[in-house]
Formats: C-alpha cells, sequence, structure tokens
C-alpha cells in the first residue's frame, strides 16, 4: 500500500490529470468517470491537501469534473467537508462534489425554483447519494445553515444575482469562518453589459470580475487568488475569497487602507505657488476627502474621473466630500473622453491599482495635460511581486510597477513623497523631463507668496520643492531638487523680515511678512 502511494504522489507531480484523462471523454456523463477521479483525488489528496501547487509541474483541468476536484484539492478540502452548490441547476457539479466529500461529507444543492429542488432530492435519492441536501433558496437569500460550510461555490451563476449584496451575506454567515467563496463566471476585466442587476435574475448578461471582487470585498470576503490555473475554460474568471477568521458579522472590507490624515496629507498635494487650473480626481474611499482641500487652491472647479473597473452601474458615482459639487466622467476602455480642453494636474488618489485599461487612460491624460503638467499617484503599497490583476483585486500595487507603467506611458518621475499614511506610497510624475520645464510653467516651483512660517513650509515642501520665485519675478532654482536638505534661520535685524539658509543648496532667502503670508523679497548665491 505504501508503494502504491508514492507511484501515485510521483504520478501527480508530473501530471496530476493524466490518470484519468481517458476517463474523461465525458465528465457528466459517465458515472465511472465521477468514481475514478474521486478515487485519484483521495490517494493524492494525502500528499497534497493545503498545498500550493508547483505551478511548473501542474496540468491545466481539461475539463469541468476535473476543474471541480482540482479546486477542491487547491483548497484542502474532501472527505468530510461541507459544500453548498448554489444554482445547482442539472446537478453536474453537485455529483463530482458528493463523490469527493464522500458520506461522511455534505453537499448543499441549492436552487431557487421548488421544482428544481424536487428533481435534485430525487436524483440524489436514485444515486444513492444520502449526503447530497437539496436547499430551496430565495434570490435574496440562499438559505444555508449558518456557520455550515467549507466552501461556496458559484459556477455561472453570479451575474444572474439582482440582489448580489443581499446574496453574499447570506453566503457569508452560511461558511465557517476561514470558509471558501469560489465564483466562476464570465467575462474577465471590467463590466460591459451596463444593465440593471434586477435585470439580470432573469435574463443572461456576462458580470465582469471587477464587480464581483468589488462586491465582495464590501460585504466582507477577504480576496484569496485568482484561481484560472485550475479551472478548465479559457474565458471564463476564477475567484477564490474567504470569510476571515475572527470575523462574526459579514460587511465592510476586512483589508481595509490605513486611516489618512486630510490636515496633513493634504499639504503633499496643494500647490507650491500658482493656483490649479483644471485639476482633474480619480480618487477613491477616504482618499477623496483630499479633494476639498485640493480644490480650495484651485481656480477651475475641476473633473473627476470614474473608474469603470470600479463602478458597477454606468451611473454609479461615489459619494462626494460634504458641499462640494464636480462634474464627472465613466472611461470607457480606458477612455476618460475628456475633450479639449487642456489639463494642469491630476491626481490618483488610493485608485490607481484598479486599473486594467490604465495604457489607454494613461494615454489620453498625457495627450491631454500641459507641458508643464504632473500626475499625483497615492496608493497602497505591495510587499511582494503581484500580476496587474491581483493589485487590481488585492488592492494594492509595488511601486516599481507603477513607475515601469507611467514610463511606458511616456512619463518621467519627478519626486518621491514622503509616506502619506504606513502602507501608502507617493509618487509624482510630469510630462516633460524636468530640465526641460520652464520656471514660469513650472507647478513646483513656489512663491513670491508663502501662506505659512518659512521654515515650516520650507521643510515641509522641500522634496518636491524645484524653486522659488521673487516678488519682482526672479527665480531661484534649486540646483539638486528631490535630494534631502536642511534649511537653517539666519539672524535678522529688521522686524517682520526673516532669512532662510539652504546650505546643500548654497541659497538664501529673504523674506518680509506680509499680513498672513510670507513674500520672498530676494535671493542670493553662496558661491
Amino acid at each position: 500500500m505504501q508503494t502504491k502511494r508514492y507511484l501515485l504522489a510521483v504520478l501527480f507531480a508530473v501530471a496530476p490529470w493524466l490518470v484519468t484523462l481517458h476517463l474523461l471523454a465525458s465528465a457528466y456523463t459517465s458515472e465511472t468517470t465521477v468514481i475514478t477521479l474521486v478515487t485519484r483525488m483521495a490517494n493524492l489528496k494525502e500528499t497534497r491537501a493545503c498545498e500550493k501547487p508547483d505551478r511548473s509541474s501542474v496540468s491545466k483541468p481539461k475539463d469541468r469534473a476535473e476543474s471541480v476536484a482540482a479546486i477542491l484539492l487547491h483548497l484542502g478540502l474532501g472527505e468530510g467537508s461541507t459544500v453548498a452548490d448554489i444554482g445547482a441547476g442539472s446537478a453536474k457539479d453537485t455529483w463530482v462534489f458528493a463523490k469527493i466529500v464522500g458520506e461522511t461529507g455534505t453537499v448543499l444543492a441549492q436552487e431557487i425554483v421548488e421544482s428544481k429542488v424536487k428533481t435534485l432530492e430525487e436524483e440524489a435519492r436514485k444515486k444513492g447519494l444520502p449526503q447530497v441536501r437539496a436547499v430551496l433558496g430565495r434570490s435574496d437569500d440562499p438559505c444555508l445553515p449558518p456557520d455550515s460550510a467549507d466552501l461556496v461555490f458559484l459556477h455561472h451563476v453570479y451575474h444572474h444575482f439582482a440582489k448580489p449584496r443581499q446574496m453574499l451575506r447570506g453566503i457569508w454567515c452560511a461558511l465557517k469562518p476561514g470558509g471558501y467563496l469560489v465564483v466562476v463566471d464570465q467575462r474577465r476585466g471590467t463590466l460591459r453589459d451596463w444593465v440593471p442587476r434586477e435585470q439580470r435574475e432573469k435574463k443572461h448578461y456576462w458580470i465582469a470580475e471587477t464587480t464581483v471582487v468589488r462586491e465582495a470585498r464590501e460585504e466582507g470576503f477577504a480576496f484569496v487568488c485568482c484561481a484560472e490555473e485550475h479551472w478548465h475554460a479559457e474565458k471564463d474568471f476564477a475567484l477564490v475569497f474567504r470569510r476571515p477568521e475572527g470575523s462574526t458579522n459579514p460587511g465592510g472590507d476586512p483589508d481595509p487602507f490605513a486611516p489618512l490624515s486630510v490636515r496633513k496629507c493634504s499639504r503633499m498635494f496643494i500647490p507650491l505657488g500658482r493656483s490649479y487650473e483644471r485639476p482633474v480626481f480619480v480618487a477613491l474611499g477616504e482618499a477623496r476627502k483630499l479633494m476639498t482641500p485640493i480644490l480650495r487652491h484651485s481656480s477651475d472647479g475641476g473633473l473627476e474621473i470614474i473608474l469603470e473597473e470600479w463602478a458597477t452601474q454606468k451611473e454609479e458615482r461615489p459619494p462626494l466630500p460634504s458641499r462640494l459639487s464636480l462634474p464627472s466622467v465613466l472611461t470607457e476602455d480606458g477612455d476618460p473622453h475628456l475633450g479639449p480642453e487642456p489639463l494642469d494636474v491630476v491626481f490618483f488618489l488610493d485608485s490607481y491599482h484598479l486599473l486594467f485599461h490604465g495604457s489607454t487612460l494613461l494615454a489620453k491624460i498625457h495627450e491631454s495635460l500641459t507641458p508643464g503638467g504632473c500626475v499625483y499617484i497615492l496608493d497602497r503599497e505591495a510587499k511582494s511581486p503581484l500580476s496587474r490583476r491581483e493589485a487590481s483585486h488585492f488592492r494594492m500595487i509595488e511601486r516599481e510597477t507603477v513607475g515601469r507603467e507611467m514610463a511606458e506611458a511616456g512619463f518621467y518621475l519627478w519626486f518621491r513623497g514622503p509616506r502619506p499614511a504606513r502602507d501608502r506610497f507617493l509618487l509624482v510624475f510630469g510630462k516633460i523631463r524636468p530640465e526641460e520645464v520652464l520656471p514660469a510653467d513650472d507647478p513646483l516651483v513656489g512663491g513670491p507668496a508663502i501662506p505659512e512660517p518659512p521654515g515650516r513650509w520650507l521643510r515641509r515642501n522641500y522634496w518636491r520643492l524645484r524653486g522659488l520665485k521673487t516678488v519682482d519675478g526672479r527665480f531661484a532654482l534649486l540646483r539638486s531638487p528631490g535630494k534631502k536638505g536642511s534649511v537653517v534661520k539666519v539672524p535678522s535685524d529688521s522686524p517682520g523680515k526673516q532669512i532662510w539658509k539652504i546650505p546643500e543648496e548654497k541659497l538664501v532667502l529673504h523674506l518680509e511678512k506680509k499680513g498672513e503670508k510670507y513674500l520672498l523679497t530676494d535671493y542670493r548665491s553662496l558661491d
């Protein structure tokens, strides 16, 4: 027996599904197929349960029965597990689940039509599968026992949900803590069928993976992984979520962004000199609060770009901060249809990670940006490599990925900012090389008026400061902008006047207080 198990383990490592290929000509018409597959899976489970597969040695499943078994093996589920098959239909997957979990396990075959439930009961009785229990659910509630399932499985069902959030809450409650939700559906990427949700229940419109991820996360599910390597159909997406251990109620993203101090962070985005002319926002979550202080320093009302990667309906918009009104446009395959009016600054605030159509969106922004225009990107930093899809679904991204994509779109990295929060990074990009920006057009040249005590202002903004403009129109330009430097106050004999020195730049600044502001009246070089 030990020799047999060893040989089977070796065979699995070389070609996991080859051993059943000759039996799987028809995964759903042959009872022998399912039994044979389960026998192999039961033997292999002893060596592979709960292990992440070696992608170099795992073959892609050839059909739906193999795929169902592969998903369970990947999640470490098998004999004795409880699986809920939502929208079981003709029970193709139910019978596979039943053989895998065995008589010590349970399969909850759920349907919302009573006649289908009775058919499931009769078929399970005929097949001698007492572990299969047919369940009558509703369109807004799966009606499953609480804390009962190790896995809830949805195959081409989610796109029919007219009330997805209610269903997700019901599924969350039905899972054991740590239990999995697997959603297999179409289409990969962003939404194309923009139909009201109530129309989905009776008619066939594909959903988008971005919609599923957003709704699942907001209802309390943690995203685990993309699992297409365990699924046979190339057009399908396969997403794995989990009910977090220790959670007692659904609702709310279990992996939230760290809090942002609006008062502290807003100073990193407000202009250094002249006001913004036409700011554009791509902002989500708590970072949307930054829109208000930024717009206070803008001469135009600005524009908001709504990402199709976020929206679940064409007319859906995230709530604006209190007392703020702003026109918005929804991207279409990445195109925001900006029109002919130029932009001078764009803010991606906790949103860049979502992009599926980034190349198109960035190209359109680059096209509309003025020569001296810039792009601020505030986002959550990933600590390990992620694919572009994973970055979107995990809601975080490597700063190196951002830099590479922006460079490919024709942008130049201008500055790396201080951390706005413990989990965030901040990067500033420009349309042209820094040395090509004319001082008069440079948004990162400050003055002549400084709105707060000069020492404080200089220290806060030194990371992005390229120079200062005097009241008579001269420019004191930094030689090494973006590098670390110090600011030292020099004694002054004149009341209301201050002198500040930047030793690394060999630069001395003369300022005079006028009301609540300080004006740069002169400067001199120490060379």
